[in-house]
């Protein structure tokens, strides 16, 4: 089955993010959405109706979240039924990344009405794009198993991937999520973005092993990227390619930047065993 999103008679279900710290991040269209539909549902309607008080929305909204998304489903779909326009929203960034709202989207679909994702804010993009680690090839994974026995087996798991992995990280997981990615993947190239888009906001990039040295009392939310297995990367051959490329007349700079991108490899790891070699 084939979605007309505009261009039907039938009722939308609007996913529409949310700014994840600057108010300023939300969309024009997003603001548009949220005063159109007939209502909103909310992972937290004190942080929604804060919000929707700061954009001047007067606006239903109702709760919709991981313990009552199953109820919530059915007023949605009541709604809808109706003839009704309805919008989801987390408290911030886009709803059902790592965020509730899959099970109201599935049965939405299910029962033939239209769901129209908005873009918009996320703090997946903003931290890979900081982290100065290859955005070419790259795995979201979220947020890691709560037990560590199976947080664990998921790094093991995601450790032998040829991917930039991205995580999602709570303060109080941080320390002891970065003391297993050292232990199980070794001392990768790390960044660590934290307050996205707010007045505090920080970008640490280094190895993994300094990051398990940083945070003592972690606060706000985190976002993890990591380079990818590199094993199976030969670095020799690729130093004598960009010896090469220096030959033709481009900076040493320039050269190692063109073959990082060319073979998908981390050009800090090229730019330092480079540097190693003229020593």
């Amino acid at each position: 089955m084939i979605q007309k999103s505009y261009d039907s008679e039938i009722s939308n279900l609007y996913l529409v993010p949310t700014p994840i710290g600057n108010l300023k991040d939300i969309t024009y269209r997003a603001v548009d959405v949220l005063t159109m539909v007939d209502a909103i549902f909310a992972e937290d309607t004190r942080v929604t109706i804060n919000l929707l008080n700061n954009l001047n929305i007067k606006n239903k909204v109702f709760p919709c979240h991981k313990f009552n998304e199953a109820q919530a489903s059915k007023s949605i779909l009541k709604l809808l039924s109706q003839g009704k326009n309805v919008a989801i929203v987390t408290d911030r960034g886009t709803p059902l990344i790592s965020d509730p709202g899959s099970l109201v989207v599935s049965e939405a679909i299910k029962s033939g009405y239209n769901v129209i994702a908005l873009p918009g804010a996320s703090a997946l993009l903003p931290a890979l794009n900081m982290s100065n680690i290859s955005s070419e090839k790259f795995l979201f994974y979220g947020f890691l198993n709560s037990k560590e026995s199976a947080s664990v087996k998921e790094l093991t798991l995601l450790s032998k991937l040829n991917f930039t992995i991205v995580l999602y990280e709570s303060p109080h997981r941080l320390n002891k999520t970065l003391q297993n990615i050292y232990k199980i993947m070794g001392d990768r190239q790390i960044s660590i973005s934290r307050e996205i888009s707010k007045l505090h906001e920080e970008v640490f990039r280094s190895s993994a092993l300094e990051a398990t040295k940083l945070y003592e009392e972690p606060k706000g939310e985190f976002v993890i990227v990591i380079t990818k297995n590199e094993e199976e990367v030969n670095y020799d051959e690729l130093l004598l390619e960009v010896v090469d490329l220096i030959k033709t007349g481009i900076s040493s700079k320039d050269a190692i930047k063109e073959i990082a991108k060319k073979y998908d490899v981390s050009k800090n790891i090229l730019y330092n065993m480079y540097e190693e070699r003229r020593k």
